[in-house]
């Protein structure tokens, strides 16, 4: 095994079953020997922390305060991963650009600036996976876990969806079906993190 980890992202909108994939994972890895970190953005740190309970009130203050959130995740990632670790991160800097430049309203904020304000913290990951699903079906997953938060309205998430996959052509992202069942969606990612691990 090497002594270099791996920096591995989960993304997608919501309903699309990240979650059960990064647990799925963390179980596989482990039982192959590997050291697996989880990780989620908004983190629960002190900003993170803030995004999550607070509605910020403009866009791109948010958008600030999601950037300035993912350069200290960024950097305790990456010493993780330098330390021979897996890191799985459930939504990274994708997430900002498809959600906040997707708004159905005039908060919607330039996606070209979030990819500049961006691209100062962030470190490539080694995989990306953009789990697809149709908004209608990722919608029916959320309401059945009992949860609506203001960024899962169903044409929103349509919108962010095709942002999403817009991200994964240019930036050779590996879109993923999210339609499949968990176990499958599992194995095929997994297979893809031990094809870059040999």
């Amino acid at each position: 095994m090497s002594a270099k980890g791996l920096f591995v992202v989960l993304d997608g909108i919501d309903g699309t079953g990240k979650t059960t994939l990064s647990k799925c994972l963390e179980k596989q890895l482990s039982s192959l020997g590997y050291k697996v970190f989880l990780t989620a953005e908004p983190t629960s740190g002190t900003i993170g922390s803030i995004l999550r309970n607070t509605d910020i009130g403009d866009s791109k203050a948010e958008a600030l305060m999601f950037v300035a959130d993912r350069a200290l995740h960024t950097k305790e990632m990456i010493s993780r991963v330098d330390d021979g670790e897996i890191v799985i991160c459930d939504r990274y800097y994708a997430s900002t650009l498809a959600y906040q430049s997707s708004q159905l309203d005039d908060t919607a904020v330039d996606i070209e600036w979030l990819k500049q304000i961006n691209d100062g913290v962030i470190v490539e990951p080694d995989l990306t996976f953009i789990l697809d699903l149709d908004p209608e079906e990722a919608s029916e997953r959320v309401d059945n876990r009992g949860e609506r938060s203001r960024f899962e309205r169903l044409e929103y998430q349509k919108r962010v969806r095709d942002c999403y996959l817009r991200i994964a052509k240019e930036r050779n992202f590996i879109i993923t079906d999210a339609s499949l069942p968990a176990e499958q969606v599992c194995s095929e990612v997994l297979a893809k993190i031990t094809d870059k691990l040999r």
